[in-house]
């Protein structure tokens, strides 16, 4: 996938170890955008033509290999490259289908999500950041201290998130809803939870922040990555995202000298506030794959393990931004040297997944498109974030996500 800046020359830089030791070896590399990736892969599943070796997002594999276009992975293979234990928990889950033992992806990279905040001015305002991320109460206090604060002539808005264009918006909200108590489906998957009291409550307290002026009704007509480039010009004194952030923050260019940001060189990491049921964050990633119809499975395992090894995904880490999926890699010295990435691992260890199942590409949508249409109200339309509004249009997405559960076989 498109996922760094220059995916065939790093794919390149990756594969130059490995190919230099396996010089009989023709790797060709083909590079998807997110974009329209999935609907490619879905259509080479369906035709059983595809690559011998392939990048699923984490919340496709049980789809794609419910269509029986995976090579199941042994024992022997999964135990080659650590096994379960080598991996992100909230990663290994997405290897395999509910309730179902048989493997057939191992993880690659992950991503997952912090608060990013602004050190200078939560110090001029008078914030503590250990106070504001505690809990939802301190953290809606210390949203109000800080909206408005000047910085070199010009208001900042305490809080920046996305709304109807952003593609994310889901990502966004679940942590809140875990951390409410909420989920989208029940424990044994099969039915949807999303209408509940604790996720109305985590929308409700969310919605809040636009509704009282803390996020800026310009916002919600963003995306994720023009609210990140807000923070980088000082628009905003907290967004949420992922490591990729971490990556633009520490650039030579960011950080240096007079030439350097503000942001580069006053911004720290935290974890999601807590709610009654901690402080979970969302994690995903990608896996990766063999596909059944490939001609070249002894060599595609070969360079899956490799891929999967604590060296390429350091490399790659290093690369993208990314998180290495193992942890022996997440550790590795070469990225434990920048500060903040270390309190950005501290901040993810209660990463979660969303519920792997087959149907889960088509219950996003639905979840997506009517969480899109709660948040993003920029018109102040009257009562449409009142609770009354959102359990409606939560009691909506219900049912036409249920009809989709009861349609698997």
């Amino acid at each position: 996938m498109s996922t760094t800046a220059q995916p065939q020359q790093d794919m390149r830089e990756i594969l130059r170890p490995y190919l230099a030791s396996n010089p009989h070896l023709r790797v060709n590399v083909t590079v998807l955008n997110w974009e329209n990736a999935w609907s490619k892969i879905s259509a080479a599943a369906d035709s059983g033509q595809g690559p011998d070796l392939l990048e699923l997002g984490s919340t496709w594999v049980a789809a794609i290999s419910a269509k029986d276009a995976l090579e199941p992975l042994s024992l022997v293979q999964q135990n080659e490259v650590g096994g379960e234990k080598a991996f992100f928990p909230a990663l290994w889950v997405t290897t395999h289908q509910h309730n179902r033992k048989e493997v057939f992806a191992i993880p690659w990279y992950a991503g997952a999500r912090v608060a990013y905040y602004r050190t200078d001015l939560f110090k001029k305002a008078g914030v503590k950041a250990s106070d504001a991320f505690a809990n939802w109460s301190s953290f809606k206090q210390a949203m109000q201290k800080i909206n408005g604060i000047n910085f070199e002539g010009k208001k900042v808005a305490a809080l920046g998130y996305p709304g109807k264009s952003d593609s994310d918006i889901l990502h966004n909200l679940a942590p809140w809803i875990w951390n409410a108590g909420g989920d989208f489906l029940s424990p044994d998957r099969k039915t949807v939870s999303i209408s509940s009291p604790e996720t109305l409550q985590a929308i409700s307290y969310y919605t809040s922040f636009a509704d009282e002026g803390l996020v800026p009704l310009s916002a919600l007509e963003k995306d994720s990555v023009q609210i990140e480039s807000g923070f980088f010009t000082n628009q905003y004194a907290v967004i949420f995202s992922g490591p990729w952030v971490l990556k633009m923050l520490n650039t030579p260019k960011a950080k240096g000298g007079q030439m350097g940001t503000a942001t580069a060189q006053n911004f720290g990491v935290a974890s999601y506030p807590a709610g009654i049921k901690g402080n979970q964050t969302f994690f995903s990633g990608s896996d990766l794959a063999l596909m059944k119809s490939s001609k070249n499975k002894e060599e595609a395992w070969k360079l899956l393990r490799y891929l999967v090894s604590r060296q390429a995904q350091v490399k790659f880490s290093q690369l993208s931004g990314m998180l290495p999926a193992r942890l022996d890699a997440v550790y590795d010295a070469s990225l434990m040297q920048n500060p903040h990435y270390a309190e950005f691992i501290q901040q993810v260890k209660l990463g979660r997944h969303y519920p792997v199942v087959t149907a889960w590409a088509q219950l996003e949508t639905v979840f997506r498109t009517h969480i899109a249409k709660i948040v993003a109200v920029v018109n102040r339309q009257k009562d449409a974030h009142s609770q009354v509004a959102i359990k409606k249009n939560l009691e909506q997405a219900s049912k036409q996500a249920n009809a989709i559960l009861a349609a698997e076989p």
